[in-house]
C-alpha cells in the first residue's frame, strides 16, 4: 500500500494576494510594458539632459547650419539628427525639450487631478445642494472652449513654464470631476461605507481613506489622458508662438522652427513631431495598463 501523500486539491492552495496578482498581470501586459518603457526613457532624458545631450542646445554654429542627419549623405555622428537653421544640434535640443514637455504634462495632470477629484468626490458623496452646485460649476466649465481660453490666457499672462502649467491645469479639471463624481456615487452605497459611517469615521476619513482608493483606477486613466492632452496643447501653443519662447528648447518650438525648411529638410519637423506622438501614446498605454492590473474585476 503506497504511503505517498495525496495530491492537494486546488481549493487548499493559498490564494495569491492582490499585489501578487497585479504583478503577474503586469508581466504579461504588453501595453503596460511598452508604455512604461517610453515614459521611462522620457523621464531619463528629462532628468539627465545635461549628461545625455551631446552638445549645448543653445550654442549656434552658423557655418554648420542645416547639417544632414547621420543616415543622410554628408552626415556625421557629431550631429546624429543634424542641425537646425541656427546650427544648433537637433538631438541636444530634443533631449532638453523633454524637460518642458514632462513638467507641463505631469504638472497639469497632477494639479487638475487634485482640483477635479476633490470637487467630484465632495459632490458625489455629500449630494444635495453641494452636488447641485458642483454640477452647475462642471456644466459651466464644459461649455467653455478650453483651447480658445488657453490661447487667450497665455497671450495675457505670457508663455512661461509656470503660467502654461497652471493655465492648463485649471482648464481641464472638469473631466476628473465628472468621472470621480459618478464613481463616488456608486461607491458610497457600498456596505463598507455604511460601516465606516456607523463607526463614527469623519467625512475626510471616508472620502480619502475609503472612497478614494476604490476610484483610483478611473483617476489614473483620466490622468494619463489629461497628461497627453496637456503635452499636445503645450506643443500647439509653442508652435503658434504663444507657449514657451525661443531659444528655450521645446518640442513644439522645434516643430515651429522647422516650418520654413520642411519641404527640403523634412526630418527637422518629423523628428520632434514623432517624439510628441510616441510619448502621448506611451502615456496612454501606461495609464490603461495600470488601470487593467489594479481594478478588481481585471484580476478574475
Amino acid at each position: 500500500m503506497s504511503n505517498a501523500p495525496a495530491p492537494l486539491d486546488n481549493m487548499d492552495l493559498p490564494m495569491p494576494s492582490p499585489r501578487q496578482q497585479s504583478w503577474e498581470m503586469a508581466k504579461r501586459h504588453a501595453g503596460l510594458q511598452i508604455g512604461a518603457l517610453i515614459v521611462l526613457i522620457a523621464l531619463i532624458w528629462a532628468i539627465f539632459a545635461p549628461l545625455l545631450a551631446p552638445s549645448d542646445p543653445y550654442v549656434q554654429d552658423l557655418a554648420n547650419r542645416l547639417a544632414p542627419t547621420v543616415w543622410q549623405e554628408g552626415g556625421s555622428w557629431e550631429h546624429v539628427f543634424g542641425t537646425d537653421g541656427f546650427g544648433r544640434d537637433v538631438l541636444s535640443r530634443l533631449i532638453w525639450g523633454t524637460q518642458v514637455t514632462m513638467v507641463v504634462g505631469f504638472g497639469a495632470a497632477v494639479i487638475s487631478g487634485i482640483v477635479g477629484t476633490t470637487l467630484g468626490m465632495l459632490g458625489g458623496y455629500l449630494g444635495g445642494r453641494i452636488d447641485a452646485l458642483m454640477i452647475f460649476v462642471i456644466n459651466v466649465k464644459l461649455a467653455m472652449p478650453g483651447v480658445l481660453i488657453a490661447l487667450s490666457l497665455v497671450s495675457i499672462f505670457g508663455g512661461s513654464l509656470l503660467s502654461i502649467t497652471l493655465i492648463l491645469s485649471l482648464l481641464f479639471w472638469d473631466r476628473f470631476a465628472v468621472v470621480t463624481r459618478t464613481a463616488t456615487q456608486q461607491v458610497r452605497t457600498r456596505e463598507f461605507i455604511a460601516a465606516a459611517e456607523v463607526s463614527g469615521a469623519s467625512r475626510a476619513w471616508i472620502l480619502f481613506r475609503e472612497i478614494l482608493p476604490n476610484i483610483l483606477n478611473q483617476i489614473i486613466v483620466i490622468g494619463s489622458l489629461e497628461m497627453g492632452i496637456a503635452i499636445l496643447i503645450e506643443a500647439a501653443l509653442s508652435f503658434l508662438g504663444l507657449g514657451i519662447q525661443p531659444p528655450t528648447p521645446s518640442w513644439g518650438i522645434l516643430v515651429s522652427e522647422a516650418r520654413d525648411t520642411m519641404f527640403f529638410m523634412p526630418h527637422l519637423i518629423i523628428i520632434p513631431g514623432l517624439a510628441i506622438c510616441i510619448l502621448v501614446i506611451g502615456i496612454n498605454l501606461l495609464g490603461d495598463g495600470i488601470r487593467d492590473i489594479t481594478e478588481p474585476q481585471g484580476r478574475n
